[in-house]
């Protein structure tokens, strides 16, 4: 009876030990993007309609390691305000030491008063300036 409390702790402990070792070397996990489950999806290539006060969430595929990045164009002037986060990216979850990992580009902005915006991003490296851009997102945004 006690040699079999005895082999039981001592399993108990190197399975603790094994999920110790585990989680050290377990793959870095992205933070998650900081919007709300009150945040309206951004329908590209559509149109959005919000009311005066809800928050416009957009999420595009991104990977900085490539040189390109998304800038937005459209809010200066507009019937949205910028909010946090306003073009961070979160790089996806991957093992440690792992390069060239894409992720998302986030953005979240505010309705705040009636009318309507196009918000134009464009996916491109800043030292291409004679370049189209590799990509091109369109969101056309009604505000209520």
């Amino acid at each position: 009876m006690i040699r079999s409390a005895i082999v039981t702790l001592a399993g108990l402990t190197l399975l603790s030990a094994c999920q110790a070792a585990g989680t050290a070397s377990a793959p870095a996990e992205a933070a998650p993007a900081a919007t709300s489950t009150s945040d309206i999806e951004g329908v590209r290539g559509g149109e959005t309609t919000l009311s005066v006060g809800q928050t416009l969430h957009i999420a595009l595929p991104s990977n900085a390691t490539t040189g390109y990045q998304w800038q937005i164009s459209g809010v200066e002037g507009s019937v949205l305000t910028p909010a946090e986060p306003f073009g961070d990216e979160v790089v996806d979850p991957h093992a440690p030491g792992m390069v060239g990992v894409g992720g998302q580009t986030h953005w979240r902005l505010v309705a705040s008063r009636p009318g309507s915006a196009t918000l134009t991003f464009t996916y491109a490296r800043s030292w291409e300036r004679n370049t189209p851009p590799a990509e091109t997102a369109t969101y056309r945004i009604v505000v209520r």
